[in-house]
């Protein structure tokens, strides 16, 4: 991972990816033998096609970890990271940090669960404008995109589909139109 050719780089990124899909144990083993810290360093400061690599390492990870897993993962600083890279053009490399930031937030509501009923992941995330960035994405041209950052929105930060609400307006619109059309002798 600390290679000075970027390719070498990028492939150990990729091989990492490929053990984070795998099962907890894998994950563990990822833990245990210190990795992370460097895949979230060059998450970080790397090249973008080398971080891209990076992204789908950690997004497996919070895909397939334990919620005590992606703790570790959001102590060592992946939220604001993922967050970044919701701002870049690749359509791919958004929709794998918004599932990232989904996996960590559905780990929250567990350990919500299990504690005093609050996700300590919602704040991180709104601390980071990362609320703010994914409401952005609710007018991504990539449907997927818009559909994924509406379910995040929905289900963790109590938003609704802003077209839900303009539905509502245009109906209520509508009844107060005719109430008025009554009123007056055209």
């Amino acid at each position: 991972l600390s290679h000075t050719k970027k390719s070498i780089r990028k492939e150990a990124c990729w091989t990492i990816s490929n053990i984070t899909a795998g099962n907890k144990d894998q994950i563990k083993t990822v833990i245990n033998a210190g990795i992370f810290p460097a895949l979230i360093f060059i998450l970080k400061t790397a090249d973008f096609d080398v971080r891209k690599e990076a992204a789908w390492g950690i997004s497996n990870a919070t895909s397939g970890g334990t919620p005590k897993q992606i703790a570790y993962l959001v102590q060592l600083g992946v939220i604001v990271p993922l967050i970044n890279l919701l701002n870049v053009k690749d359509v791919k490399t958004i929709n794998v940090a918004l599932e990232g930031l989904e996996n960590i937030l559905g780990a929250g509501q567990v350990e919500a669960q299990e504690n005093d009923g609050i996700n300590p992941y919602v704040d991180k995330i709104d601390e980071m404008n990362g609320v703010d960035i994914i409401e952005n994405l609710q007018f991504h041209e990539n449907v997927e995109i818009y559909k994924k950052a509406i379910g995040i929105l929905e289900e963790f930060f109590g938003a609704n589909d802003e077209g839900d609400n303009f539905q509502s307006d245009f109906n209520n619109f509508g009844s107060t139109t005719q109430q008025l059309e009554e009123n007056f002798d055209f």
